[in-house]
């Protein structure tokens, strides 16, 4: 009994001091901007489109945060130039909001 009560107050112990980090990540994170750069066609609609995986990846080399695309709430794909609020959810309850800028990719 013992032993399984030891194990489980390590457990709790890892678990907060994850949810800790998690809230300090959340709290860096929040208010960022990036900048996303896509080819576009008429009526700047994009040749695709920016999606969980452009953000995490453009996250990572602006910021140097490692964050799952996962985590990353996106309705659908951007699919146009423009400013979007995009939520990451870092945990149950520990959330960040950036925001998310793509422009038009200059071709020549």
């Amino acid at each position: 009994i013992k032993a399984l009560e030891e194990q489980q107050r390590a457990k709790e112990r890892s678990e907060a001091q994850t949810r800790d980090e998690m809230a300090e990540l959340a709290s860096r994170l929040e208010g960022s901007e990036i900048t996303l750069k896509a080819r576009t066609g008429t009526e700047d609609r994009l040749f695709g489109s920016i999606t969980s995986a452009d953000i995490a990846s453009e996250l990572q080399n602006t910021t140097g945060y490692v964050v799952d695309k996962k985590k990353i709430e996106l309705e659908e794909p951007i699919r146009h130039l423009g400013s979007y609020d995009v939520t990451i959810k870092l945990a149950k309850d520990i959330a960040a909001n950036i925001k998310v800028t793509v422009t038009k990719e200059e071709t020549g």
